[in-house]
């Protein structure tokens, strides 16, 4: 009650500005973020970064608070990337939220060849080998959101009700190695159906 006095009274009566991370958006879960993304509608939660390749498991996952910009993620994942499997991909495809020719040049040092936004912005240009290579990345990209919505609808991984910020990084995470294993059961299942 006290935080919510002080930012109404801050608002109202002082006419201050209040920065988003003193707000409070649920009594009942304090940490909870307002994300907004464009012109779309304002969803509160927090936002979750996912990682993953061909194989269409997920091996990574990034978990911050507050809502940082989509080009903030994209160094980070490649630093995770490269930190957690001693891996930098050949080929990257993303959303293209994570476009910015910061991010262009990045992936460009990391010696990564084809580099693939969704959607570029303003005199931005992918970079790819072959116009084929763009389009199978972009149609690869937009496959993924298939593997999106199959984790945050199929596992109810949207819908998470731990109680506290430590315990929604464990549910994400639990969700997670459970959407894993899904795959992997799947791929064992085809491989002696085929066998």
């Amino acid at each position: 009650m006290q935080q919510v006095t002080d930012v109404a009274y801050r608002r109202e009566i002082l006419a201050e500005d209040v920065p988003i991370e003193d707000k409070l958006f649920s009594i009942f879960e304090d940490h909870t973020d307002c994300i907004v993304k464009g012109n779309r509608e304002v969803v509160f939660g927090h936002k979750v970064n996912l990682t993953s390749g061909k194989s269409n498991l997920i091996f990574d996952c990034i978990q911050e608070r507050g809502n940082p910009a989509d080009t903030t993620y994209f160094p980070k994942t490649l630093d995770n990337l490269s930190i957690n499997f001693e891996i930098t991909p050949r080929d990257v495809a993303t959303d293209g939220g994570y476009a910015s020719g910061t991010n262009l040049l990045d992936a460009q040092s990391r010696g990564i060849i084809n580099i693939v936004f969704n959607k570029v912005r303003g005199a931005m240009r992918n970079i790819a080998t072959s116009k084929k290579m763009e389009t199978m990345l972009k149609k690869w990209r937009s496959g993924m959101e298939a593997l999106i919505s199959n984790f945050k609808r199929g596992l109810k991984a949207s819908l998470c009700t731990w109680k506290g910020w430590e315990a929604f990084k464990r549910f994400v995470l639990w969700s997670i190695i459970t959407f894993n294993m899904r795959v992997i059961a799947r791929w064992i299942v085809a491989k002696l159906r085929n066998a």
